[in-house]
């Protein structure tokens, strides 16, 4: 046998150790090594069967390893052939681990809020292209790593929104609805999503929800009269824009509603 083959093969059998160590860093360039060594040799049929076997192993440890998925939001996935897709994947997972890896937990967080920022960036300019599926598999990735973020979801689904993609916009907000019931945040955007989408009915509930829990806030008073307006239902349009007002008197866009809707019911 020969010593390239025993090298990675010992490198395999090291990664669940290096993750119980805490060195992250040591076991993801052990794996990234040894897919690549996979890649070039000419293994003979039994040779590639253990191998398959003990990158699978490998693979789904570092996928599931808690330290790794407080500060990487993308998946690590494995299935027998695919040794390409998991190079490329351990490549990006090991830049970004050399770039960013530290001791200190506030730099772990901070690196993962920045290359979230980029994903989230980078699903806009997709969506700017015209690719959706490929802008929605990007944002499930993300949402994956962090199934329980409320505003991950709700930043994934302004993106869509703004973009005209109500429906998967709406997909967002009631899951990030799941997790938390009780935000007016949620409530609001979701108020914002049904609007867009031309279902109005439900788009005034969720805002009067939102209402329920934050009684106060000129924004949703006023997000609740542009449903009214584009039914021209103006007495109502009217009312909550006095609302709005009445809680923030210099909200320049409440005064031009109610302006509006004031001139639309004296030309009624």
């Amino acid at each position: 046998m020969s010593a390239d083959i025993l090298k990675a093969k010992k490198q395999l059998g090291e990664v669940n150790m290096l993750l119980k160590q805490g060195k992250l860093l040591a076991a993801v360039s052990n794996l990234h090594e040894a897919v690549g060594f996979v890649l070039k040799a000419s293994l003979l049929k039994h040779e590639l069967q253990t191998f398959v076997e003990s990158l699978d192993k490998a693979a789904y440890l570092l996928a599931h390893d808690r330290e790794l998925k407080k500060i990487y939001p993308l998946q690590i996935s494995y299935k027998p052939g695919e040794e390409k897709e998991l190079y490329s994947s351990l490549s990006d997972l090991l830049g970004f681990l050399q770039e960013n890896l530290t001791e200190d937990v506030g730099s772990h967080l901070t690196a993962l809020a920045e290359y979230r920022q980029k994903q989230l960036d980078l699903a806009k300019k997709i969506l700017h292209d015209g690719e959706l599926a490929k802008a929605q598999q990007l944002c499930q990735r993300l949402v994956e790593a962090e199934k329980t973020d409320v505003e991950l979801k709700i930043a994934i689904a302004d993106i869509f929104l703004k973009a005209e993609h109500y429906e998967q916009a709406l997909e967002y907000l009631k899951d990030a609805y799941a997790n938390d019931s009780n935000s007016a945040h949620v409530f609001n955007r979701l108020g914002m999503a049904l609007r867009k989408a031309g279902r109005f009915e439900e788009a005034e509930q969720f805002y009067i929800q939102a209402l329920e829990r934050q009684p106060k806030n000129e924004a949703i008073y006023f997000n609740l009269g542009r449903v009214y307006l584009d039914q021209q239902q103006w007495k109502n349009v009217l009312t909550t824009a006095e609302q709005a007002l009445s809680l923030n008197p210099h909200f320049m866009e409440a005064q031009k509603m109610k302006l509006f809707a004031v001139k639309k019911l004296e030309d009624a």
